[in-house]
This record gives structure tokens, C-alpha cells and sequence, in this order.
């Protein structure tokens, strides 16, 4: 629920001010067709994918929109059924350039949930997915939600590009298949691109289809960082006159934790496709978005004392992941539970600050990102980016500790600058 996020908020203030010794201080636009994003608003903040499945023909494709919402995020109240229920709406809206009237899907759902804990969880998930078939072209997308008791909304916008089908081979998009088995058969994508070492496999799908005569060569890989091969599997196949779906189980046992890529070609009759998606592998009982240790462990600065940021950085490779466990396991505000809900709400503010406060340097980094990491989403903010005589500057309003953020763009490519306070966050 959302008042939990200001509860945690109040926790990281009181962690700076328990280290209380100087050291550093601390619009929703995506690609669609790679990896799950975030949106951006003042409502539930929720991760979005859109990606492109095969149509019956090669003047119509299907394009799914799948949307995930973490329970925390939403506004749970008791319900008379007995446990607590949110309810929220979402619309999709597909729009073409060339066409008048865009296309749109509304929907509004239930979550019903049995505990009071559950309502806080930020690894149960309320998720959607709606699907069209249009022509080839170019869309945009944009996914309005509303939380129905707190009536916020948040936004996101994403385009994909719809190429016209050659049947003699016809691609769609790679994704995960979901953990959900009735999810899985549905053939509902998994919006997660960072696994657990824990998780002994992962499955991945692809659909396929080719009128030629010719049997076709399916491959394969897995990448690590540096472009090497890791896993593979190289398979031949009849052609047939039906789409076809092909998986490839990505075996995680003895992978470290870092970025991978995994890549899929198919070629045949005269024809060659090609179709990759980024993913990385964490380390377990710690956020999806820490694929590098150490630079989870650079971004604990902001609540961290002087002598544990010493002793993180210091920290010998074997040492490394117990420190910054026990770091976490010390700030763990409900230790009952598996989670531990700073760290998550500490990481998704430092992942949405990338996402939405990168400049030439990462979001976290940047002024703006570092005020969101510390005191989370701001009661209002007030924009003038095109006041005459005035350079570009937000003030952030934050309520709820009596406080506001002054930001100015001193060189009008978008990097704010913290002016006031100039001093103490």
C-alpha cells in the first residue's frame, strides 16, 4: 500500500541522520519490444512490455500490451468478502500515424488479496495483458492507469514497429514464458528480465512461421558480457503451414550474477531472422533491478555511514556479498518477513531515477535522482521550463516532512541542478 512507501521514507531520513557525518549527499517514454519499463505519475507505479506475435496473415499482426502492478503500489481496503481487495483501471491505446481513429481497450480489475502483509508486497503482482490484431506500421502506445480509491493516474508511452510478414519466414518477438502455468498456456509474457540464482531454469518462446519447403535451422545462445558463448542449441525442423512455437529453457545453474544476451536465429528457404533480449541473473534475497554488486554497494552512500561505506568499498570479492547483506539485514524494518521492504523501496527509487533522471551521468547520480532515492516521490511538483527571463527550474514539494527542492537547468539539455536548500538534504 502506498502510505508503507512513506513509512520507508521516514526510515531512510532516519538512517542519515543516524550516520550524521558528512560525506556525499545525496516524462515515461519507452522503446517498446525489449525490456518491461516503468511508468511515470503520481498513481501506482507499474512495468509495461508491448511486443509483436504472428497474425494470420501477412497483412495483420497481433500486438500484446502486458502491464504488471506490484501490491504495494496499490490502495487496498478491507473487503466484506473477508481479507482486503484494490481496484484499478487501465486503458490501452494504440495509435497509427496514418489513421484518424486510434485504437483503444479499457479495463478495470480486482485484486483481492487474503492478508494484510500482502497488501505491501512488492513480489505479488497484479497483471494484465490485452492483444490486437493490425495491420504493419508504425504505433504508438500509450497505457493510462488509474487507481479507483486514490483516483491517481500514471502513464506510460512506448511505439513498436510492425513490419509487413514474408511467408516464407515470419518472426515474432522472444519472450519469457511466465512462472503461472495458466498464465503460460495463455501465452502471457513474464515482465521480468533479471532472474534469481535460485531459480534453477528459465524458459523462453518464440513463434515461427514458414511456407517454404525446406526444413529450417533453429539456433540458440546464451551471451555473457564480453560476447562469448555461453549456452547454446542448434535444432533442424520441417517447415509447416501453421505457426509454430518454439522454447528454449535457459539453464541458470553456475551462471555468476551479471547482464547476459540471449540470442535466436532461424533460417531456411532463402531466409534468415535474427531476435535477442537482454537479461541478467542477481544474487538471491536481493532486488531484481542489482545485477552489479558493486554498484549496489557505491549506491548505499546516500544512507550509509563513512566507516560502512569504507568497509563495503574495501571489501575483498569473497566478502563483498555477506557485508552488504548484513548491511541490509540491520535495516530490515519487519524482519519477520522475507522481505526486506527498505531495500526494495530503496533500489526501485534508485531504478525509477535512472529511468526517469539520466543525464550524461545515471539518474541516481544526478540532483534530482538523489533527493527521490532519500525522500521518495514528491506531494506535487511545480514545472517552469519556458518562463521568459527565467532559465528552466521544478520546485519539489514534500508535505508530508515539511520540506521543497528547487532545481534549475543551467545548460537547457535537461540537467537539473540542486540550488536550494544549498545546503543539508
Amino acid at each position: 500500500m502506498r502510505f508503507f512507501g512513506i513509512l520507508i521514507t521516514f526510515l531512510i531520513i532516519a538512517f542519515i541522520d543516524a550516520a550524521a557525518a558528512p560525506r556525499d549527499r545525496l516524462d515515461g517514454y519507452n522503446p517498446a519490444g525489449q525490456d518491461a519499463s516503468l511508468s511515470v505519475g503520481r498513481g501506482p507505479t507499474f512495468r509495461c512490455q508491448v511486443g509483436q506475435r504472428l497474425g494470420e496473415g501477412p497483412d495483420s499482426l497481433r500486438v500484446y500490451a502486458a502491464l504488471s502492478v506490484p501490491n504495494d503500489h496499490l490502495t487496498f481496503l478491507r473487503s466484506e468478502q473477508g481479507g482486503y481487495l484494490a481496484t484499478f483501471e487501465y486503458t490501452v491505446t494504440l495509435f497509427k500515424d496514418d489513421d484518424l481513429l486510434p485504437i483503444e481497450r479499457y479495463r478495470e480489475v480486482e485484486v483481492p488479496v487474503e492478508t494484510f502483509r500482502l497488501t505491501n508486497s512488492r513480489t505479488q503482482y497484479a497483471f494484465n495483458s490485452e492483444e490486437f490484431v493490425v495491420a504493419p506500421g508504425d504505433y504508438r502506445i500509450r497505457v493510462l492507469l488509474k487507481d479507483l480509491e486514490t483516483k491517481r493516474e500514471t502513464l506510460w508511452r512506448g511505439e513498436i514497429v510492425l513490419v509487413r510478414s514474408d511467408s516464407l519466414l515470419e518472426v515474432s518477438d522472444l519472450y519469457w514464458v511466465s512462472k503461472d502455468e495458466r498464465l503460460a498456456e495463455l501465452g502471457m509474457p513474464r515482465l521480468v528480465e533479471s532472474f534469481s540464482k535460485d531459480e534453477s531454469q528459465v524458459k523462453a518462446r518464440v513463434e515461427y512461421f514458414s511456407a517454404g519447403k525446406e526444413p529450417m535451422r533453429l539456433f540458440w545462445a546464451v551471451f555473457d558480457e564480453k560476447g562469448d558463448t555461453i549456452r547454446h542449441r542448434l535444432s533442424k525442423i520441417e517447415s509447416t503451414n501453421n505457426v509454430q512455437i518454439n522454447e528454449y529453457t535457459v539453464m541458470l545453474e553456475g551462471l555468476p550474477a551479471a547482464s547476459y544476451q540471449l540470442y535466436f536465429e532461424i533460417d531456411g528457404n532463402g531466409r534468415r531472422e535474427t531476435r535477442t533480449r537482454d537479461f541478467s541473473v542477481h544474487l538471491p534475497g536481493i532486488p531484481s533491478s542489482i545485477n552489479d554488486l558493486g554498484l549496489a554497494i557505491r549506491q548505499v552512500k546516500y544512507i550509509a555511514t563513512i566507516e560502512e561505506n569504507r568497509r563495503l568499498r574495501n571489501a575483498s570479492l569473497q566478502d563483498r556479498e555477506r557485508l552488504f547483506k548484513e548491511f541490509w539485514k540491520k535495516r530490515d524494518p519487519n524482519p519477520e518477513t522475507e522481505e526486506n521492504e527498505l531495500m526494495q523501496e530503496y533500489y526501485f527509487r534508485i531504478e525509477y531515477a535512472n529511468e526517469n533522471y539520466s543525464t550524461h551521468r545515471a539518474g541516481w547520480e544526478s540532483d534530482r535522482g538523489r533527493i527521490y532515492v532519500l525522500y521518495g516521490e514528491p506531494t506535487q511538483i511545480e514545472r517552469h521550463p519556458f518562463e521568459a527571463g527565467s532559465r528552466p527550474y521544478e520546485i519539489w514539494f514534500y508535505n508530508n516532512i515539511n520540506r521543497q527542492f528547487v532545481f534549475v537547468d543551467y545548460t537547457g539539455f535537461g540537467d537539473y541542478s540542486l540550488v536550494s536548500p544549498q545546503w543539508g538534504y
